[in-house]
């Protein structure tokens, strides 16, 4: 089914002097539920491109699909691009949740997905099928990813997805388009560990590794889902910015000044809090907590899949890339990250890329300002293929 835009509430996102609108798209999945994605014809419009390259767009945590209208969307119509950025499920104001509730590791037998890998989780099998379908139902010829932060294990999983398939020569009309370059942005790795993360983010992390066994955990973190739901909808919005800005002044202290510099600034916090509101607009629960099951969760099996096909070794490693048509892999990281550390993005080039990735590392940058002022160099990354393809 084609993709059925909606207009009806129209909204704006900026950075700085850049004012995105977007237009929110919902596409009726094939088990019934619904994907939402946005796009930014304004971003298209400005910069006066034709042929324009697909870039999906994964969001951070909690986050959903317009966050790409203040980090990137102008930048990758810049460079040719136009962005699809996906709420994941339960996220945002229409996509629909996973529906099973079951976001726990399953065995090989459990799997009902395509992809049935050992200690798969079901629910993130499900949402890689879902792109998927959006794929097919845009019959794109190639597109590229851009995962940020809590995106991250999203990322990977659907680049694992589709070079399974590749390999096993299955001949499904998804995967006749070309995954060209893939962006991770601060893309949080738990398998790196948590040393380095705030005592917030550790914490989190902690409560989800603990779900995979305790129904009291799971149980925890089903409760802070649902009480976020109400903060973000009702609270934060119903507070003055200065107040705002106020409470969030705590909070900075702890940030690296790149950080620092950006939240405090009314100019990026105006829009940025506009934006939380729909975050959690189905309520918080249960789309924040199957997200945080996936996001903040180590040992995916996808991160298996990646580190042995990127882990043979050959005498010319571009030219066997080249010839096996793997994606490009870009990893940029804030050198001060305080909430997606470093090691995760050495971790995710070394142990599961084996340095076979591009690896761009931003000393004096954070998590926040790395990717809102680096969106330049991440969007040319994922736009080079149709660089490439022009001048071929």
């Amino acid at each position: 089914m084609s993709p059925t835009a909606i207009r009806n509430a129209s909204k704006k996102t900026r950075m700085g002097s850049i004012i995105m609108e977007s237009v929110e798209h919902s596409l009726r999945l094939k088990d019934g539920r619904v994907l939402a994605y946005h796009t930014f014809p304004r971003a298209e419009e400005e910069n006066h491109q034709e042929d324009l390259h697909p870039v999906l767009y994964f969001h951070g945590y909690p986050g959903y699909g317009l966050e790409a209208g203040m980090v990137c969307a102008h930048s990758v119509a810049q460079h040719g691009g136009r962005i699809y950025a996906i709420d994941r499920p339960g996220m945002g104001k229409i996509s629909s949740p996973y529906g099973n509730g079951d976001t726990n590791t399953k065995n090989e037998n459990g799997n009902k997905s395509k992809n049935k890998n050992i200690n798969a989780d079901p629910n993130l099998d499900t949402f890689i099928d879902n792109v998927w379908e959006l794929v097919e139902d845009q019959g794109w010829e190639e597109f590229s990813v851009i995962g940020v932060s809590g995106g991250g294990p999203f990322t990977l999983a659907l680049l694992a997805s589709y070079l399974q398939t590749r390999q096993s020569g299955m001949d499904e009309a998804y995967s006749r388009a070309r995954l060209r370059n893939v962006c991770l942005v601060g893309g949080i790795c738990m398998s790196a560990g948590n040393d380095g993360m705030g005592d917030d983010l550790k914490s989190l992390t902690s409560l989800v590794e603990q779900c995979q066994e305790s129904k009291w955990s799971r149980f925890m973190l089903a409760t802070l889902a649902r009480f976020s739901g109400p903060i973000y909808n009702y609270l934060i919005p119903a507070l003055p910015l200065s107040w705002n800005l106020y409470l969030s002044s705590f909070q900075l202290k702890t940030m690296p000044p790149a950080d620092q510099k950006f939240m405090s600034d009314e100019t990026n916090m105006g829009p940025f809090l506009s934006l939380n509101r729909y975050i959690m607009a189905q309520g918080g629960y249960p789309g924040t907590y199957d997200d945080a099951m996936i996001a903040m969760r180590a040992r995916h099996s996808h991160e298996e899949i990646l580190e042995k096909i990127y882990g043979s070794t050959g005498t010319n490693e571009s030219e066997i890339d080249a010839e096996r048509k793997l994606p490009a892999v870009g990893i940029f990281q804030g050198g001060m990250d305080k909430n997606v550390p470093p090691s995760h993005a050495r971790y995710m080039h070394e142990s599961i890329f084996h340095k076979r990735s591009n690896f761009f590392e931003f000393p004096d940058l954070g998590h926040i300002s790395m990717i809102t002022q680096k969106s330049y160099e991440y969007a040319a990354f994922a736009t080079a293929a149709r660089k490439n393809h022009a001048k071929s």
